[in-house]
């Protein structure tokens, strides 16, 4: 340790202590590192399986998120119903802005919930924006984001 120290000292090194992380640095970081095509793992859980002959139709939580940088966007998506978790991310391979990278994870949330059948969705965005002029709270200013509005509508409906 000595050694390091004294190799070290030459160098005019200052430790700082970072800043906060915002909570769409993981959104950021999806969106660099988008996840490929995986297969899930095959692991065996020794023990009973008990089935119920009843199904409740629960509640799944909707939470996404979008982000851009350097030209590009993603999205993240996670899916959440008692225990049952999805989580997903998206590249978004064309130039847009925050907000409209916030669209595109609703959109491709809503998809999501549609293509596997979830009917009963709580929707959380980070979004204010995206949120409240879902909710009709916000008035439709910009041209760009009124088609956006009218996809995610359809979806909802």
């Amino acid at each position: 340790m000595a050694r390091w120290i004294l190799a070290l000292a030459e160098y005019d090194i200052t430790c700082v202590t970072p800043k906060a992380i915002k909570s769409q640095a993981l959104a950021d970081l999806l969106a660099q590192f988008p996840s490929g095509e995986h297969e899930p793992a095959e692991v065996h859980l020794p023990g009973v399986v008990h089935v119920s002959t009843t199904t409740v139709e629960t509640y799944w939580d909707l939470k996404f998120d979008g982000a851009f940088g350097a030209k590009k966007g993603g999205a993240g998506i996670t899916l959440t119903s008692q225990g049952e978790k999805f989580h997903l991310s998206y590249k978004l391979d064309f130039e847009c802005s925050n907000n409209e990278a916030k669209y595109e994870a609703l959109i491709l949330g809503l998809i999501v919930a549609q293509k596997k059948g979830l009917c009963k969705l709580k929707i959380w965005g980070y979004s204010k924006l995206v949120v409240k002029k879902t909710m009709g709270d916000f008035a439709l200013k910009e041209p760009l984001f009124a088609s956006y509005h009218t996809i995610v509508q359809k979806l909802l409906t």
